[in-house]
């Protein structure tokens, strides 16, 4: 698949690029990454060079994995990543820290949810988060996203091993606004 990109209102969604890396680097070494991401520990520029020719390429190429860079405007800098894995419909997404709390993901996460199901055939998108991560919750319930339970999750962490998460689906037939039954956060 040749990567495409996707807009709002005030976000432009685009493949990373390499004038990226240090962003990527940087935001990826705040320690909530260690918590909560599955990226390895402790994050390098060489790990964010690795992402950005390897990772995200090679997902574009055999159209297993959509990734974006999050900004606002075409060519401003980086605030964060957003992709899909086509193969399950999981979506995974982070924000560097000076840019949340600002609705950003939410918006961005509607947005690729949308040409999800433009352009694919998938039933429903995933989502799924370490538990703890109430912002991560808070960004799909906002998203209408159904909580779908607490326990290991799919995604395997840094060592293999499957964290205790919090999962939720949001079908393409589902309306779009918040649903109860989230844990308390």
């Amino acid at each position: 698949m040749k990567p495409f990109t996707v807009r709002t209102a005030r976000l432009v969604l685009d493949q990373p690029v390499a004038a990226d890396v240090d962003d990527i680097a940087r935001s990826c070494s705040d320690p909530l990454f260690e918590r909560f991401m599955t990226i390895p520990w402790p994050y390098t520029r060489a790990d964010a060079v690795s992402f950005v020719d390897e990772y995200v390429t090679a997902g574009w190429a055999d159209d297993r994995e959509w990734t974006w860079a999050i900004r606002e405007g075409g060519g401003a800098p980086l605030l964060g990543v957003i992709g899909v894995r086509l193969g399950t419909g999981m979506v995974g997404f982070w924000l560097g820290g000076e840019h949340r709390g600002r609705n950003i993901m939410p918006e961005a996460l509607t947005a690729v949810v949308d040409a999800v199901f433009a352009r694919t055939d998938l039933d429903a998108v995933r989502w799924e988060c370490v538990i703890g991560n109430a912002a991560s919750l808070r960004t799909a319930q906002k998203c209408g996203f159904t909580f779908t339970g607490a326990g290991p999750g799919q995604v395997p962490g840094r060592t293999g091993e499957r964290s205790a998460s919090w999962t939720g689906m949001l079908r393409r037939d589902d309306d779009r606004t918040p649903k109860g039954g989230w844990p308390a956060h």
